[in-house]
């Protein structure tokens, strides 16, 4: 009985692979079916690198197609024993942004940020506010060029002396940097030019009484500074 089955079976796995063999070799023949999925191409967007896992480098300019507003606060005004708050409004490549410090002590952090004459006369500089607003531009991914208009407020005395309070006006440009770190938390890196261009003092200068004598003064200037500011960015 089992030598029967096995002659019947025989001319028919040869009929079956025939038949296997004409589909194979003929052109008409659909492709087989198969399973695997080619590989995606990677799209323009996806050219450079990641530097964190929120931040796609790319030679193309930013371009945020619905409105963002994004919340920031400085660093530096935290080692000036002050605080800095600025809020930010992107859309497509154009942004806005308004800031407001307070209470910055500029004898802190060694008086970095006072002139070599301020600190050899030691004087005392307080900001007791600076304020203002900037617009700007991307231009290549995260990197972003503005101007700014800012007012300051100072109240500065000789050792020994009274406070004389006075205001500044600066006009700027400024240029940053926004790492994109976990969703919209981001770090800003910017460096910026506030030259005086005007004042309320006359000629740009005042005497300062102290106890050593009088202190010629001229209105403080930040002129070429950097920060670092952290921030929260979300789409409206």
């Amino acid at each position: 009985m089992l030598c029967k089955l096995i002659v019947a079976a025989v001319p028919a796995l040869v009929m079956l692979n025939t038949g296997y063999a004409f589909a194979a070799s003929d052109p008409t023949a659909p492709p087989p079916v198969t399973s695997e999925v080619a590989a995606g191409t990677p799209g323009p967007e996806q050219h450079g690198f990641n530097l964190f896992p929120e931040h796609h480098f790319q030679w193309t300019a930013s371009d945020a197609k619905v409105p963002q507003v994004g919340v920031n606060f400085g660093l530096l005004q935290l080692g000036l024993g002050g605080f800095n708050i600025a809020g930010e409004v992107r859309y497509r490549r154009f942004w806005f942004e308004y800031s407001h410090g307070v209470d910055l002590k500029l004898n802190d952090l060694g008086g970095f940020s006072m002139t070599s004459t301020e600190r050899a006369e030691n004087l005392r500089i307080v900001v007791p506010y600076t304020t203002g607003f900037g617009v700007g531009l991307t231009v290549l991914d995260e990197l972003w060029l503005g101007v700014e208009l800012k007012t300051h407020r100072y109240e500065v005395n000789a050792p020994g002396g009274p406070v004389t309070s006075y205001q500044t006006y600066s006009v700027g440009p400024v240029i940053g940097y926004k790492l994109f770190v976990y969703k919209g938390l981001f770090a800003n890196a910017y460096a910026r030019y506030w030259p005086n261009v005007a004042s309320t003092l006359d000629n740009n200068e005042v005497a300062l009484r102290g106890a050593n004598g009088t202190v010629e003064h001229a209105a403080h200037d930040f002129n070429v500074f950097a920060n670092v500011s952290i921030g929260y960015a979300f789409d409206l």
